[in-house]
């Protein structure tokens, strides 16, 4: 990373003062919002500034940033259009390091709107200021307190968010957090017009605090460099993306929506398989996929050992593996042979998928520790997924002690194992909670689980090519 980026998106980031310009008493009013939820969060060095002065949450209001004491490291602008011109002045006149834009109704209104928005961007450089935006709610980091809104996770953790929308932007976060993972630090960088989301993934992909980056992008103004950037990053660090605009109707939404330029389907993915950049075609894909490469280790192949009980599992979950490019071996004679000892006679296979019998179903922490047990020894397998079923059991004691029992045979193994846990909604199985809980990637159905595996080993092939 140049060291320039770092220098100037570090206040961005981190902040040690923000302006809240356009701020007034409504309780809509967006900037107040901030305001309420910055204080809330420990954030202190916060400046309101309208035109009438006053205070608000005990916290003095400032007529114009030019009269705020001190530096101010970022201003969040969320002023009406017309006013936006002036202050993107004011702020670079004061030497404010970053602005968030707030507003929208530049580019993706259409040549004239795109004219405004060059027009800043040339005031704000000039002086230094770099611009986020517009149409974008931008940065947050919960390391710094810098948290705009109340229901964004408190905590930090290991995932890097980047997004053109400031909607999807909070559903991440919000998804993140629900999946037991945390955000490091993230970005709704809208229109693009200064900063990119280009340079923010160069950002988040020397940050230390980041280990994993996630991105919905709806276009990209410079591919050549997006490649540079993550051909640098991905082989540390993997970068999962959903892009939007991939049809005609999808491309005119979001050129109304932020006004960056999509990319061709086919271009988009050549660039991810020579950048080693993960693409996935939905949020679920996109969670299925971050679990699975944030808890597993990565798989030397692509061969698959399918451990279940009913039958059904069996064939849903070999067909979801082959139709994904994985590979479903034979088990070596010895393997079979240990299986055969543990398996019942009647309604059960030993051959991959090991189909165990409805009977297991009752006494995982027999059957299926067992079969991982034996499964992960065979030199013809990379990884495992093991589905299962059974009757609903709510007792904690219990279902920790499956879990417990079920996680020391998938540690001793040593190999990726996922988790499918197919059982009617509603159906309390605790032991699959209590193995999410424990770092252990769990899916509803057969396919989210086979295309989990299957982005794991698409990160692993680009590593091992990366190294050649």
């Amino acid at each position: 990373m140049s060291k320039d980026i770092k220098e100037q998106l570090e206040p961005l980031f981190s902040p040690k003062s923000v302006a809240l310009v356009g701020i007034s008493k409504t309780a809509t009013n967006v900037a107040y919002m901030f305001l309420h939820n910055l204080l809330d969060a420990g954030f202190t060095k916060v400046y309101p500034v309208n035109p009438k002065g006053g205070e608000l949450l005990g916290v003095k209001v400032y007529p114009s940033v030019k009269d705020i004491p001190g530096e101010i490291d970022l201003a969040l602008v969320t002023v009406p259009r017309h006013a936006v011109l002036e202050i993107t002045r004011e702020c670079a006149a004061k030497g404010i390091k970053g602005m968030i834009l707030y507003t929208g109704g530049f580019s993706e209104s259409g040549p004239e709107g795109r004219k405004f928005e060059q027009e800043i961007v040339k005031i704000a450089r000039k002086r230094g200021t770099r611009v986020v935006g517009p149409n974008c709610v931008g940065t947050y980091n919960p390391s710094a307190k810098l948290i705009p809104q109340a229901i964004l996770p408190k905590e930090s953790g290991p995932v890097g968010v980047i997004s053109h929308s400031g909607f999807l932007f909070y559903y991440l976060l919000m998804s993140i957090n629900d999946a037991g993972l945390k955000p490091s630090k993230g970005v709704s960088c809208g229109s693009d017009c200064d900063l990119t989301c280009v340079d923010f993934l160069e950002y988040l992909g020397h940050d230390p605090g980041t280990k994993i980056i996630v991105a919905y992008l709806e276009g990209i103004r410079d591919g050549g460099r997006l490649l540079r950037v993550a051909r640098e990053i991905s082989p540390q660090k993997p970068i999962i993306v959903l892009k939007g605009g991939n049809t005609d109707a999808g491309r005119r939404a979001s050129a109304s929506h932020t006004g960056t330029l999509a990319v061709p389907t086919a271009i988009w993915k050549a660039l991810c398989s020579q950048a080693g950049i993960i693409s996935v075609d939905s949020f679920e894909q996109m969670m299925d996929t971050l679990v699975a490469l944030h808890h597993l280790s990565r798989p030397k192949g692509r061969r698959v050992g399918i451990i279940t009980t009913p039958g059904g599992l069996a064939v849903t979950s070999t067909d979801a593996c082959n139709e994904l490019g994985l590979e479903i071996p034979q088990l070596s004679a010895k393997t079979q042979k240990e299986l055969a000892a543990i398996a019942e006679s009647v309604g059960t296979s030993v051959s991959n998928p090991v189909d165990l019998g409805l009977i297991a179903a009752l006494s995982p922490d027999h059957y299926i520790k067992n079969a991982i047990r034996i499964v992960a020894k065979d030199p013809n397998i990379d990884m495992i997924l093991t589905a299962f079923t059974g009757p609903p059991f709510d007792d904690d004691v219990r279902d920790r002690k499956v879990a417990d029992i079920l996680l020391k045979a998938i540690a001793d193994g040593g190999k990726p194992t996922v988790i499918c846990g197919a059982t009617p909604q509603g159906w309390p199985r605790g032991e699959l909670r209590f193995l999410a809980q424990s770092n252990v990637p769990v899916y509803p159905e057969p396919r989210r689980a086979a295309y989990a595996l299957a982005k794991l080993t698409q990160y692993s092939e680009f590593l091992r090519s990366a190294r050649a």
